[in-house]
């Protein structure tokens, strides 16, 4: 089987995401679908006023409290994920487009992330976390990973 293309890769997660709104009685409009696109095609986590100046260079202009009203749909419904050490978004990768709690691996060198979903790893560290008297207050788990290229660049 052919590796997937980006612009495959982008057009598959934005039809699942149609896909998963219709089954949950809410739409993909126009706007949250051009989001939406915005963040698949990013090379990683994007900033809310990032996505509103690249959205501008494309001819849409956006209100602040309109991106983030998108973005919180968007949480709401798995489609994408908080990444809190950059105080930006990523597109979830993986298209569950249900809820599930990722872990994500930020570089610090590049910025990029990964998302990995393991429910085995993420039960584990809830478990552990549970046992030493904290309340989980957000599913998601992020940690700081080196990735190789910037291990080989010496970068981070």
């Amino acid at each position: 089987m052919d590796a997937e293309t980006h612009d495959d890769k982008v057009k598959r997660l934005l039809d699942e995401a149609e896909s998963y709104c219709a089954a949950q009685g809410t739409q993909l409009t126009q706007l949250r679908r051009l989001v939406l696109e915005t963040l698949i095609a990013s090379s990683g986590p994007v900033k809310a006023y990032d996505l509103i100046d690249t959205l501008r260079e494309r001819g849409h202009r956006l209100t602040p409290a309109t991106v983030y009203r998108i973005l919180e749909f968007f949480l709401h419904n798995g489609l994408v994920h908080r990444v809190n050490a950059l105080n930006a978004f990523v597109a979830c990768s993986d298209g569950h487009m249900v809820a599930h709690n990722p872990l994500i691996v930020v570089c610090p060198g590049c910025q990029t992330t990964t998302e990995i979903n393991d429910e085995g790893l993420y039960t584990s560290i809830f478990t552990r976390l549970g046992a030493l008297g904290f309340e989980i207050k957000d599913g998601t788990v992020e940690v700081r990973g080196v990735c190789r290229k910037c291990a080989k660049d010496g970068t981070a």
